[in-house]
C-alpha cells in the first residue's frame, strides 16, 4: 500500500468535502470545541503550524509589504541592509504606522542619506522602547549600511 497523497481516492473531492463540512475561515475563531481555529478546521491551539507553514506565511507577508511600499521610490537608492531595515519596520508596525507622515524625521534623514541621524531617530521612539534589541539591531544596520552580525 503506497503511503502518498494519491493513494487515497480523489484528493480534490476529499478536500472539497472537508471544506464543506468545516467551512473556510480566514481569521481565527473559536470552534465548537472552544479551540482557536483557522482556515479549514486547523486547530492552531493544539496543533499549531509547521515551520514550513510559518515560512510560507512569512513569504506571503513579505510579498504583501513589498507591494505596499513599491511606490516609495527612495527605497531603490538604498543598499540591501538599509532596504531590509525599512521592510522589517513595515512588517513589524504596518505601513499605516511606519511611513513618511508618521516618522517624518527618520524618513527625511534616510532620504538625505544622514545615516547617523536616521539611526538615532529610530532609537528615539516609542517603537524602540517596545521592541528593544530589534531597534538596536536595525538602527545599527541603518547607521552602518551593513547586515547585522550577531
Amino acid at each position: 500500500k503506497e503511503n502518498n497523497k494519491e493513494s487515497i481516492m480523489n484528493r480534490e473531492k476529499l478536500l472539497d468535502m472537508i471544506t464543506l463540512h468545516e467551512g473556510l475561515e480566514l481569521k481565527p475563531y473559536q470552534c465548537t470545541s472552544d479551540k482557536l481555529t483557522i482556515g479549514v478546521g486547523r486547530n492552531i491551539e493544539d496543533i499549531g503550524i509547521t515551520e514550513e507553514e510559518a515560512r510560507y506565511l512569512l513569504e506571503n507577508d513579505v510579498d504583501r509589504i513589498l507591494k505596499e511600499v513599491e511606490h516609495w521610490s527612495f527605497l531603490e537608492k538604498l543598499n540591501e541592509p538599509r532596504q531590509a531595515v525599512i521592510l522589517d519596520m513595515v512588517f513589524n508596525m504596518g505601513v499605516t504606522r511606519f511611513n513618511a507622515n508618521t516618522w517624518v524625521k527618520t524618513f527625511a534623514a534616510i532620504q538625505n542619506e544622514e545615516w547617523e541621524k536616521a539611526a538615532n531617530e529610530m532609537l528615539d521612539s516609542k517603537w524602540a522602547k517596545q521592541v528593544g534589541q530589534r531597534a538596536i539591531r536595525l538602527s545599527q544596520m541603518m547607521r552602518k549600511g551593513e547586515w547585522y552580525e550577531s
